[in-house]
């Protein structure tokens, strides 16, 4: 007989099970999901730790291996500059260089010090090949014995540099230490003083023979690389653990979102070091633009006003005031180079009016003809009447003049230089072509800022004109001619209206003992 009571109690117990059954699935469900964001959070947390650290240490490398680089090449400059400055001149005068002497002891210090203007450089010193203290900024080192290193022992053993960080605090304590004290950490750099082997009597010096006259000891504060590296490390994670605990419950987003920001930081800092590599061939510059800047635009001012008023008598001639229209001119022109080289690192935009490359070719030559004339220079111009293009008729007379200057300074006494000039499609190219030595080296190093094969040079002829050119939407070519000579091609937008042609069209001008001949051809 059934019974339902019985059979109640059974359903009521299934259904209490079942529900007991749910309760604890859900309950392991949840533990489980809460466990792994736990641990996830924990393993994000651990891993934004190792990440910021990894990318702080590269950073904190990359930043110490530029100053290295940037510290390298101020020794030697430091080096050429002592020797060409003090030793040459003091060894020829008084046949040895001595320190202890009190005259010679000053002049080195003055040229040390000429050096350190406007360089984070804490302290420098000279030690001689006993390992004393010949020269230091700090006088009460001198004939000091105990403060030589490892790396001036191997100065003067392995004619090596050497680069070695001093800290007074370890980098973890650091990172916990806000505002960081100047001359926290500090590098030192270790570099041979010898002989300018740039010099003409000394090139032929085997490596054997280049003797080491002394270790010069460069310090640098560098707390402030350290402190961009301790900012880097704490932005990162605080940036990360602050993104964990706003998306804490979706995991795929914050990793995705950590993987964009990863590659940003890779980014910025590939971005970075670019930056530094530029900044270091632009710092000189910057110093340089302002001493001239400073010492040319004042007698400029004199020279372009004094010319203006002589231009306003009417007591001159004709001639008088052609030469004195002339010397205005150039100065207005010598202010505006002044004016482009300070914008050398921004060069002002290109104008829009329409001017003829040959004409402006020809005023060049036509200047700097009576200096052509005296080193027996002959100029052939194979190019058209009009080579039109649109822009800035004074910046193409600066660079086509910084281009016929390099030509003469390359060839000395008697030469020759050649224009050749053509239009095709939308393009016109103009070369000009020496009968000089031709580029000795990898023609692209001679557009880097600074890099010159001239005891005078600044280096940056070339690369002024080629900012010249990129402004004109053109590009320059430097290779060596088939003969041997350097040539300097202008590739630019041709304007349509230039109705020229090449064939129809030639001209050679010649310089001769009797001045300029034209010559239809």
């Amino acid at each position: 007989m059934f019974n339902y009571p019985r059979f109640l109690v059974s359903i009521k117990n299934f259904i209490i099970n079942s529900s007991l059954l749910q309760k604890k699935a859900s309950t392991q469900t949840l533990g489980l999901a809460r466990i792994f964001s736990w641990v996830s959070f924990i393993i994000i947390i651990i891993f934004s730790i190792f990440l910021s650290v990894f990318i702080a240490t590269n950073t904190r490398s990359s930043l110490i291996n530029s100053q290295e680089s940037y510290a390298l090449l101020m020794a030697e400059n430091i080096n050429k500059q002592i020797f060409r400055r003090f030793t040459l001149p003091v060894a020829y005068a008084s046949g040895r260089v001595t320190l202890s002497e009190p005259d010679q002891y000053r002049l080195l210090d003055e040229v040390v010090n000429s050096l350190m203007h406007g360089l984070r450089i804490e302290a420098i010193r000279i030690y001689d090949a006993n390992e004393k203290v010949a020269y230091s900024t700090n006088k009460n080192e001198l004939q000091n014995v105990e403060l030589a290193t490892i790396g001036v022992k191997n100065v003067f053993k392995l004619k090596a540099h050497s680069f070695e960080i001093i800290s007074t605090m370890s980098f973890l304590q650091a990172l916990f230490t806000p505002n960081l004290p100047e001359e926290t950490f500090t590098l030192r750099t270790v570099y041979p003083l010898t002989i300018d082997y740039d010099l003409a009597p000394f090139k032929t010096l085997d490596s054997d023979e280049q003797p080491v006259l002394g270790a010069l000891e460069i310090m640098q504060d560098v707390t402030d690389l350290y402190k961009i590296a301790i900012r880097s490390q704490w932005t990162i994670l605080i940036g990360f653990t602050f993104s964990i605990l706003i998306l804490f419950m979706l995991l795929q987003i914050i990793a995705r979102l950590a993987e964009r920001i990863i590659s940003e930081r890779i980014k910025q800092n590939k971005q970075l070091e670019n930056e530094l590599h530029q900044n270091e061939k632009l710092a000189s510059m910057g110093r340089m633009v302002s001493s001239i800047a400073h010492e040319i635009r004042n007698p400029l001012g004199i020279i372009k006003s004094s010319s203006e008023y002589l231009l306003n008598r009417n007591s001159m001639d004709n001639t008088g005031k052609q030469l004195v229209g002339a010397i205005y001119d150039e100065s207005k022109r010598l202010s505006n180079t002044v004016s482009d080289f300070l914008d050398y690192a921004k060069p002002r935009k290109a104008g829009e009016e329409s001017i003829n490359l040959t004409e402006i070719s020809q005023k060049v030559w036509a200047f700097l003809q009576s200096s052509f004339l005296e080193k027996n220079i002959e100029t052939y111009f194979y190019v058209p009447e009009k080579l039109m293009i649109k822009g800035d008729s004074d910046l193409m007379y600066r660079a086509i003049y910084n281009v016929f200057v390099n030509a003469e300074q390359a060839m000395g006494q008697n030469g020759t230089i050649s224009i050749y000039g053509k239009e095709e499609f939308d393009y016109i190219s103009i070369k000009f072509v020496d009968s000089g030595e031709g580029f000795k080296e990898d023609c692209s190093k001679y557009l880097d800022p600074f890099y010159t094969t001239k005891d005078t040079g600044t280096g940056l002829g070339l690369p002024i004109v080629q900012s010249i050119i990129k402004a004109h939407n053109g590009e320059i070519k430097l290779y060596n001619d088939e003969n041997g000579g350097a040539t300097i091609e202008f590739i630019l937008p041709s304007l349509k209206d230039n109705t020229t042609n090449m064939n129809n069209s030639k001209t050679v001008n010649k310089n001769d003992n009797n001045g300029l001949v034209m010559q239809g051809v």
